[in-house]
């Protein structure tokens, strides 16, 4: 019989839920728990993934580890600034 051995850590799946001067806005969802294996593979159970938005993206935390933020960009361009995302919502 196989060894059934505890999660260690909580898998999150990213969701796009929009897309503003180019770049994809979301935020990491709580969808699952994760183990590290003794041969060292990942094992991940994911308890449900949404129907849309779903980019494939999961990132496991240990079990009581702070997180990902609650909402998260794309990564930023080299030629992008910070003043770019606060300028609102309206082209100059």
């Amino acid at each position: 019989m196989a060894e059934s051995r505890p999660f260690t850590h909580s898998a999150f799946i990213f969701k796009n839920e929009g897309l503003r001067k180019g770049r994809r806005f979301g935020r990491w969802i709580n969808e699952g728990d994760a183990r590290i294996e003794p041969d060292g593979s990942i094992f991940v159970y994911l308890h449900s993934t949404p129907i849309g938005g779903f980019d494939g993206r999961i990132r496991c935390f240990k079990i009581g580890s702070k997180p990902p933020e609650e909402r998260s960009a794309m990564p930023q361009r080299p030629d992008e600034t910070d003043a770019d995302e606060t300028d609102g919502d309206s082209e100059d």
